[in-house]
């Protein structure tokens, strides 16, 4: 009678195996609301094209690697010359976005943006899940602006 109930839990657990220690794969859409603190000084207003927080599934090479928008989240326009500011981005795809901060548009060339401050909590990684809320925090420091492209 035990081996019944042995081999009946043991084909109950390996009915419950999925894909082993592959993570889940997300789907749908979630929230992120994020909160920017300023700090330093800003740039002069005709470097200043547009600022916005861009979260990517990847981690850039180049700046031809932001071609790839299908990767990635970006919120409408930011505040200028505040110490604080937020923005909500509804929708943004589901999974885990490894290299995420504020660029800045610094000329009229398409691909003329630069990174002026990174997520850097829980090592740059954060995740969204369906229809869940992520909030996250970073700060801008315009005098120590992060290296790009990154260094892996």
């Amino acid at each position: 009678m035990k081996i019944k109930w042995l081999i009946l839990a043991c084909c109950i657990g390996l009915s419950a195996c999925d894909h082993g220690l592959e993570p889940p794969a997300f789907s749908g859409t979630g929230r992120i609301e994020g909160t920017i603190e300023y700090v330093g000084n800003w740039p002069s207003p005709d470097s200043l094209d547009d600022l916005r927080f861009v979260g990517m599934r990847f981690i850039p090479k180049d700046t031809s690697d932001f071609l790839q928008l299908n990767q990635m989240v970006i919120s409408q326009g930011l505040q200028r010359n505040v110490d604080s500011d937020s923005f909500v981005i509804e929708d943004a795809a589901t999974g885990f976005y490894v290299y995420s901060g504020v660029a800045q548009k610094f000329d009229s060339d398409l691909l003329s943006w630069r990174p002026v401050g990174l997520y850097t909590d829980d090592a740059g990684v954060f995740s969204v899940a369906p229809n869940q809320t992520t909030e996250i925090r970073l700060q801008v420091d315009f005098n120590h602006l992060p290296i790009f492209p990154p260094t892996q």
